[in-house]
């Protein structure tokens, strides 16, 4: 789950009637953008070069070639994160980033309040039948790691505001965060692009049925849909907010596709049932002992043949130091509790320990991100 995760401004097909914020919460949304892309695409740079000019941190640089573990958290992570934080760039980059992931919720929130009836209306429009299914579960158990837990500050989680489906695809995602700079997205990265990229390392072009865990709402599925419209889709998350967004967007867009609230360690599917399973953004939003439980149950969903895609923040090993530092910096600043896990992890072993073959890991963006890393269930 992530940004924009309900659905995206590039990919609705807008009706008459489509909310807009007043004046006020316009300016406050796009204050926030500009900011993010200040901090990003200017400071961020120089803070980079800071630290690269630094002594100190071209001998962290010099040891992380040396000695980078294969998983795990480097021993030079520590010291990298002290010569970052020596430079006033990075501290005035940093803030800036943290002011902007709580202020997109703490402005954005009550300026779609202020519009909640043209924000309903929109909701309520009449659409067509297009085939989706919805398929909620109250008596689901909500497994312990995700309660309680503010995800990327987020007020109240992903079910604390029922109109967080709108407000991330009409509010936050066009004027903050379609311009990339937070978190592992890069500076100026296009974040429906990147989804677009990540279906595009399926190796196959006859998928029949695709399955992603985690979902979201509908970016991802969308983009499947795109490169294989002949596909069965189903999606499946533990938010019912998310998936209500999804099942709207699918309509919306006239594509047919199934969600269903459900635990991605256990999904209730048949074995070999999918051809193919997407996990985009998901493994660093759970503990890693979870991440393995629901790469082994993709792999038990997977038909003989069928393969695995996922697209994560990069590793440690990855990546140089100074980005290092400003991926582990959102696991206690940006509500993220399991970043620094996921980066220590190694995915690419895991699928093998699964019983994936044909396993690979690599970049496809800016500073690792988009990371893929992919298998292939044999058969």
């Amino acid at each position: 789950m992530t940004f924009l995760a309900a659905s995206s401004i590039q990919q609705l097909d807008q009706p008459d009637g489509m909310p807009s914020l007043s004046q006020r919460g316009r300016a406050s949304m796009q204050f926030l953008g500009a900011a993010q892309r200040y901090s990003s695409s200017v400071l961020r740079p120089v803070a980079r070069a800071d630290f690269e000019s630094d002594p100190e941190g071209r001998a962290v640089i010099a040891q992380a070639a040396a000695n980078t573990p294969p998983s795990g958290k480097p021993e030079w992570l520590s010291q990298a994160r002290r010569v970052a934080e020596k430079s006033a760039n990075f501290q005035m980059e940093r803030f800036l980033q943290r002011i902007v992931a709580e202020e997109v919720f703490l402005r954005g929130v009550p300026a779609v309040e202020e519009c909640r009836p043209a924000f309903q209306r929109y909701l309520d429009a009449p659409l067509k039948d297009t085939g989706s299914t919805l398929e909620l579960d109250p008596t689901l158990p909500i497994p312990d790691y995700y309660q309680g837990v503010e995800w990327h500050l987020q007020i109240g989680g992903w079910d604390g505001f029922d109109l967080y489906g709108p407000f991330f695809a009409l509010v936050a995602g066009p004027h903050v965060f379609r311009h990339g700079g937070y978190a592992a997205v890069g500076a100026g990265d296009d974040i429906i692009a990147q989804r677009k990229g990540f279906i595009a390392q399926l190796p196959r072009k006859d998928y029949r049925r695709i399955y992603e865990p985690g979902c979201g709402g509908f970016s991802t599925l969308a983009c499947a849909h795109a490169a294989f419209p002949q596909a069965e889709l189903v999606g499946s998350d533990l938010s019912p907010t998310l998936l209500r967004m999804g099942y709207t967007t699918s309509r919306r867009l006239g594509v047919t596709a199934h969600f269903k609230q459900r635990d991605c360690r256990d999904t209730r599917e048949s074995d070999g049932s999918f051809d193919a399973v997407l996990m985009y953004a998901l493994l660093h939003e759970m503990p890693p002992k979870d991440a393995v439980a629901t790469i082994r149950e993709a792999y038990r969903i997977l038909a003989p043949g069928g393969d695995l895609v996922i697209s994560d923040p990069p590793p440690f090993r990855a990546v140089d130091p100074f980005q290092a530092v400003v991926l582990e910096w959102d696991t206690a600043h940006r509500e993220e509790p399991f970043f620094t896990a996921a980066a220590s992890a190694n995915w690419s072993q895991a699928l093998g320990e699964a019983g994936f073959t044909d396993v690979a890991e690599y970049a496809i963006g800016q500073h690792g991100y988009p990371w893929i890393t992919r298998g292939h269930k044999p058969g």
